[in-house]
């Protein structure tokens, strides 16, 4: 197994690890996972620089790679949703999920012909902007936990969020675009 696989599972196993921390009352719990929502973070992009730079991209690379970022990104923002401080709307980590299954639809199906729909431009964007607005929450959770601050910055998650669904569902455009022909032919 390349180095970079082996970045790709860690990182799934730091995704459990951040979700579990989550699920915690205790603060001290909740500034751990913020570390290491930002350690699983860093291999994710250590992960894809180590493919490229030994010539080591894989199959199982393309597949696996996607599926660990959406562990990291969905486990956090389901445990994060029952925090009501935060005011993370359910309807918004719903279409975040649906747009996953939606795609993660796709890769099987275009997997079935013989096609790896790898990340795009707009994946990449997807799972930065995602990242960016999850761990904001992680942080604005770990300081609202600390001192005491106004009011406004609780309300920053549920506009996160709600700016996560667009890119998302923009990032899903792309996607059924770029595999439009291929779906097509699956249709007969």
């Amino acid at each position: 197994m390349t180095i970079a696989n082996q970045l790709t599972l860690l990182r799934m196993g730091l995704a459990i690890l951040v979700f579990a921390f989550l699920m915690t009352d205790s603060s001290a719990m909740h500034l751990a996972a913020m570390a290491l929502f930002v350690a699983a973070v860093i291999t994710d992009w250590v992960d894809g620089y180590v493919a490229r730079a030994t010539n080591s991209v894989s199959p199982f690379g393309k597949v696996a790679d996607p599926i660990a970022d959406k562990i990291l990104v969905l486990g956090a923002l389901i445990a994060l949703s029952r925090i009501p401080e935060l005011d993370i709307p359910l309807w918004g980590v719903f279409l975040i999920i649906a747009r996953d299954l939606v795609i993660g639809g796709i890769r099987v199906l275009l997997g079935s012909q013989g096609k790896i729909m790898a990340a795009d431009r707009w994946g990449k964007l997807k799972t930065g902007f995602q990242c960016g607005a999850v761990l904001a929450m992680i942080l604005i959770l770990v300081v609202a936990e600390r001192v005491r601050a106004p009011a406004w910055p609780l309300r920053v998650p549920y506009y996160l969020t709600v700016l996560c669904v667009v890119v998302t569902w923009v990032s899903a455009a792309s996607y059924l675009k770029q595999s439009r022909p291929t779906l097509e032919k699956t249709w007969g």
